[in-house]
């Protein structure tokens, strides 16, 4: 994310500086070349802004998890003290897991940190509240907790078990 604005600043110089040839340009063939030349370097530049951005977490702050009732399991977490709280989540309906980033928060830290020594007492899994709205209010963080811990299997019934005896007659 470090390089991100200078890669956005100048895509958007780039877009500027092709609306103004494009203006300026009515029939000379000089100018439409440099337009062709500023447009691929244009395309070029979105796409290594673009590439920039894969594996970088994502806000959790922008992030929509509408459509999904069911709270999201975390699959990893890393925790960057004061500073951010890196997650990733597996979403209800969503087949491939998403990176996200949380501004560091003392409370959610230590509640997930408490989730996490649950989750390995139990072999449990930790889950992430996602019934919250973001805003700019001061408003309570996602909360995280942990699954019940499984049922044991049911046992087999009985057998039943009938006794004869060998010396009776019936």
């Amino acid at each position: 994310m470090e390089n991100l604005p200078i890669l956005y600043l100048l895509h958007i110089s780039l877009t500027g500086l092709l609306v103004v040839i494009a203006i300026w340009s009515r029939r000379a063939i000089g100018p439409r070349i440099a337009s062709v030349v500023v447009l691929f370097a244009l395309v070029l530049i979105g796409y290594f802004s673009l590439l920039n951005l894969l594996g970088r977490p994502q806000p959790i702050e922008h992030a929509s998890f509408e459509g999904s009732e069911q709270d999201a399991t975390v699959l990893a977490t890393s925790i960057d003290e004061g500073k951010a709280i890196y997650l990733w989540l597996r979403i209800p309906g969503i087949n491939q897991p998403r990176y996200y980033r949380m501004n560091w928060d003392h409370e959610v830290a230590t509640s997930l940190k408490r989730a996490i020594d649950q989750s390995l007492r139990d072999n449990t899994s930790i889950q992430l509240n996602l019934e919250y709205e973001t805003s700019l209010e001061n408003r309570q963080m996602p909360k995280f907790y942990n699954l019940p811990q499984p049922r044991l299997p049911m046992k087999p019934p009985p057998e039943v078990f009938e006794y004869r005896n060998p010396d009776s007659p019936i």
